[in-house]
């Protein structure tokens, strides 16, 4: 008589997840480890995609499972990582609850690995079959599971409140070949960002157009589309962007296009082996950076006496002309200068103002009289150009006199252990998100 249908059980099993990295594309670049946990006998391997190259290279009798199917059929972009993250614990749990019968034999050791139950030939009692396959499902992504993967970051976040364990094998990142194509480097700034990220987003946090930044996951050209428009709201428009194919294989290409051609892709290279990177926007002799963080460190500096900070102060114009020109040697281009500005840049740069004093950048705190009048002054200049539609020359500088007050005076509350540029930002988002809600 034939023994019953193993009954399912999770006695004393924790499910696990072994997150493995497959590498840039090439199969010789994938570990050793990483080779053996995929290529184990019975392995549950399951991929984020299908469309990588290194999987070509595995053996016939590794049975895939992909989640291009989440790709699909997920209309908005945000939600993907977050259906992958659910769907491999639901799986993990699942193959927990049903790996181990209540047969004769079945160890209920946490640390064996029991994952079929088997007849063998001319006997009609069940076997217990002690193999590698484990009650753990395998999970691969491109690269190294801990470089630009948010799926994996949402699964580590996830799995602890469901009992799932998580472990990680390091894989080559898509990091080191793009680079070595593009010829650049991680130092000393160097961003990378999900592209998925970027194109939900209204502004893109954790882009900087003082530092270089590589966006990882540009998988399509819808992706690539709405990443240029977002990038556009901080960029040039023709900001040149480097594409980069298949990095680290032998179909490597690149591809330097302005930003607002980021999404033509008149090749098709444009697939799940697709980053962009997006250098620092050039600065002209003497000009600052253009980032908020560049205006704070120039007020800092400014604030110490950094001679050098004046003189390449981030954020801020130089004396001369727009966009940070250095001034010439001529005299009455000087004076030309002086008479279209508001008193910001000869507070700053030549350290006394129109009275004779010190700069308003070295006042001692907010109650300081000309850190007040700079701050009023500044946004009523702003105020007026708005409400005068004056030119958008006129309307940028009085706007940058304003965020410069404003800064100002954050620095002096930072120093004085009061808040910092953090705490006020949110009061504005906060402010942002009540007059918006409906």
């Amino acid at each position: 008589m034939r023994a019953r249908p193993p009954r399912a059980s999770s006695e004393g099993f924790t499910p696990e997840i072994v997150v493995v990295g497959l590498g840039p594309g090439d199969p010789g670049l994938i570990t050793k480890q990483a080779w053996d946990v995929l290529t184990a006998v019975g392995a549950r391997v399951h991929v984020r995609t299908a469309r990588h190259p290194t999987l070509d290279g595995l053996p016939p009798h590794v049975a895939l499972t992909t989640f291009d199917h989440v790709y699909e059929n997920t209309k908005m972009l945000q939600n993907v990582y977050p259906a992958i993250a659910e769907e491999l614990l639901t799986i993990a749990e699942t193959v927990a609850r049903t790996s181990v019968a209540d047969v004769r034999g079945a160890s209920r050791e946490a640390g064996d690995a029991f994952s079929s139950f088997v007849l063998e030939d001319g006997d009609d009692e069940v076997a217990v079959r002690t193999d590698d396959r484990q009650r753990r499902i395998v999970y691969a992504v491109p690269g190294d599971p801990s470089v630009a993967e948010n799926s994996v970051k949402l699964l580590r976040e996830l799995a602890p409140a469901r009992g799932v364990a998580v472990s990680i094998i390091p894989g080559v990142s898509f990091l080191e070949p793009t680079l070595a194509a593009v010829g650049a480097d991680v130092m000393p700034s160097l961003c990378v960002v999900d592209a998925i990220d970027v194109a939900t987003a209204g502004h893109a946090v954790g882009v900087s157009v003082d530092a270089p930044t590589l966006l990882c996951q540009l998988y399509s050209k819808a992706v690539a589309s709405d990443v240029k428009l977002t990038l556009m709201q901080q960029f040039p428009e023709t900001h040149l962007v480097t594409l980069v194919h298949a990095a680290g294989t032998r179909a490597e290409k690149t591809k330097t296009t302005p930003l607002h051609a980021l999404d033509a892709d008149e090749d098709g290279d444009i697939d799940i082996l697709t980053s962009a990177f997006v250098p620092a926007v050039a600065r002209e002799r003497d000009e600052a950076g253009g980032s908020l963080e560049s205006l704070l460190d120039a007020i800092a500096r400014a604030r110490r006496g950094d001679v050098a900070g004046e003189r390449n102060p981030g954020g801020v114009r130089g004396g001369g002309g727009e966009k940070g020109e250095a001034s010439g040697d001529d005299d009455d281009d000087d004076d030309d200068a002086e008479a279209e500005s508001d008193g910001y840049d000869e507070t700053y740069f030549g350290g006394v103002g129109d009275d004779g004093g010190e700069s308003v950048f070295m006042s001692l705190d907010h109650a300081d009289g000309e850190a007040g009048a700079f701050l009023r002054e500044a946004g009523e200049a702003a105020a007026a150009a708005a409400e005068s539609d004056a030119e958008a020359d006129r309307r940028k500088k009085t706007l940058g006199d304003a965020l410069a007050a404003v800064s100002l005076h954050v620095a002096m509350a930072s120093e004085a252990g009061e808040f910092t540029m953090r705490d006020v930002v949110l009061e504005a988002a906060r402010e942002v998100r009540k007059r918006t809600r409906r």
